[in-house]
């Protein structure tokens, strides 16, 4: 019975081989050994007692070019020569009994290792295997190359080459440093190292586990699918000065008739919400809804109810379609008042560090109410005139009609007087101030304050009743200055978001001062021209992207001839 077994075949012990896998493409043999330093170089690896590390230039005739270092990682493999027939360059169809003829156009062949195994099958019995020797060491590539330095066209670093680096004193003594200093445009000796980084970092790069692929019932086409991508939420974001407001849902909003009973009951009572009162701020609609229903479900309900207002009196709230708060006002208790919350002392401790950008749903269901003692939500910046119940408060949003305007100012000041608007801005900050800090606010002083004008009309070179007596104390200046301020905003500079008018319209400074005013200039406060509403109030929420992604798949494919080649000579090749 015929062995199938391999054959015996014996290595010789006394020619020692060294592995290099060379990190470039090899197609000129000469320069590749050049780049790992000569053959010289080479020969001191194949030593056993040899520890020195085998460098490789990219550059190796330019002296600024930094070797990179190879790995020398110890072996136990045989190297193998394979002698086969060389190709006469005569083909012929595969599979076929057509006589080969000769190729017109012959193609240059790389004898990689897919050509070694493809002689062997051709000629099973036509090859011839030898063992050359056992390698003992590889050395492989494993660092990223470091940046060259070009020295080209550098008359010093070739003064450098000629003179320093053959190592000859008489040279040597010729050479001196160039004389450039103070000069432009002079020349520099690259340093030695220009990159930090030897190793590739690993991105470890894997497929999301939530993809998969789909494929069009009715045309057959795949596409990717993310089933954990959160689903887009289209809700109308309208600006203060859109000249018309929503009415019905976005057209991208699916029908509501093909969602969930259960999503449509939640739709039921946000819609039921909206018929009892047109406008509310996201906490207010929130706190109205059981705990148990997601934030996420009632952000995709609002969008089949209302629209989101961006910025103007009604800044922050979602109003039902089809109602627009600028031409009546009745709705003039929805407007909001926003205040921004910062530390105002800079040299006693942060209190206020959990008072941040991001908005989170509260437990307590009338955490929308401002009653001057309850505690300040997170996310309390922003306050509906209506769910104002301290006293003061109440005072100002339940004004009388004879200081309430006939057109709406849609930037600023809604249906309300200046004056108005700006006293309820301060007396706001001025009691969450103290809440937040744990102090109590003296409410004769606050008294004294919401005495001033309801309503001021702002004349060049004609003084005003805006200001309080000179005994008052500094902090009912400070509120004082603050309110002209805020009554100027109309008659200034409207500020704009980047410049293009678009979006947000205003903006929180990174910075707050420690009080409405500028402590060193208390005695010149009555003397103030302008003012930043800024300083009170914040910015909140963020913007519901409205794009949707599209992702395509092209398949092409290409045919390659199968041919045969005739090989008759006999080629040596060592892989």
């Amino acid at each position: 019975m015929e062995s199938r077994s391999a054959p015996w075949l014996q290595a010789s012990a006394a020619a020692p081989v060294l592995s290099v896998e060379h990190p470039c493409i090899v197609q000129n043999v000469d320069r590749a050994i050049h780049m790992l330093g000569g053959s010289e170089e080479i020969g001191q690896h194949l030593k056993p007692e040899t520890d020195k590390p085998l460098g490789l230039k990219f550059q190796p005739d330019d002296p600024a070019c930094r070797p990179i270092i190879a790995l020398r990682n110890d072996s136990n493999n045989v190297l193998l020569q394979f002698t086969v027939p060389r190709r006469t360059g005569r083909k012929r169809k595969r599979g076929s009994d057509d006589p080969f003829v000769k190729d017109p156009a012959p193609e240059p062949l790389r004898k990689d290792a897919s050509y070694l195994l493809r002689s062997m099958v051709d000629n099973p019995e036509g090859y011839q295997v030898d063992v050359v020797g056992s390698i003992q060491s590889t050395h492989v590539w494993r660092t990223i190359p470091d940046f060259v330095y070009s020295v080209t066209n550098s008359s010093a670093i070739d003064e450098l080459k000629s003179k320093i680096l053959p190592q000859q004193y008489p040279l040597i003594e010729k050479w001196s440093l160039p004389q450039t200093y103070g000069l432009t445009d002079t020349e520099t000796f690259p340093p030695p190292i220009l990159s930090v980084h030897s190793l590739p970092l690993n991105y470890s790069y894997r497929q999301n586990p939530a993809v998969t692929i789909l494929a069009d019932p009715q045309t057959g086409k795949k596409s990717l699918y993310n089933l954990q991508k959160a689903a887009k939420v289209f809700t109308h974001q309208s600006q203060f000065d859109d000249p018309v407001w929503p009415d019905k849902p976005h057209p991208r909003c699916p029908p509501l008739s093909q969602q969930n009973p259960a999503f449509q009951d939640v739709c039921k009572s946000v819609l039921d919400l909206f018929e009892q009162r047109p406008i509310w701020t996201r906490r207010a609609l929130v706190n109205q809804l059981p705990l148990d229903v997601p934030l996420q479900t009632i952000r995709h309900a609002t969008a089949y109810v209302c629209f989101a207002i961006r910025s103007g009196p009604w800044r922050d709230t979602l109003c039902k379609f089809g109602v627009d708060p600028r031409k009546d006002p009745s709705h003039r208790k929805y407007q909001t008042v926003l205040v921004q919350l910062v530390n105002r002392h800079k040299d006693k401790p942060n209190n206020r560090e959990d008072f941040t950008r991001t908005w989170h749903r509260s437990a307590d269901q009338e955490s929308h109410i401002f009653t001057g003692k309850s505690t300040i939500p997170t996310d309390g910046k922003s306050w509906q005139l209506c769910d104002l119940h301290e006293p003061h408060l109440k005072a100002l949003v339940d004004t009388s009609d004879v200081y309430i305007r006939h057109d709406c100012e849609t930037r600023y000041f809604g249906w309300y007087a200046n004056g108005t608007m700006a006293k309820m801005r301060v007396a706001i900050k001025a009691m969450i101030d103290s809440v937040i800090d744990g102090t109590t606010l003296d409410m004769s002083m606050l008294e004294r304050f919401l005495l001033l004008p309801e309503d001021i009309q702002w004349t060049l070179g004609q003084n005003t009743p805006a200001h309080l007596p000179k005994n008052t104390t500094k902090q009912e200046q400070e509120w004082a200055s603050s309110y002209r301020s805020l009554c100027r905003t109309v008659g200034g500079n409207v500020p704009t978001a980047g410049g293009s008018g678009k979006g947000r319209l205003s903006k929180p400074k990174p910075l707050a001062n420690a009080s409405f005013v500028d402590q060193g200039d208390v005695d010149n406060v009555d003397g103030m021209e302008d003012g930043d509403e800024e300083g009170l109030y914040g910015d909140e929420g963020d913007d519901d992207n409205m794009e949707q992604e599209e992702q395509e798949e092209q398949d092409s494919g290409a045919e390659e001839q199968d041919v045969e080649s005739e090989q008759d000579e006999v080629e040596t090749e060592i892989p």
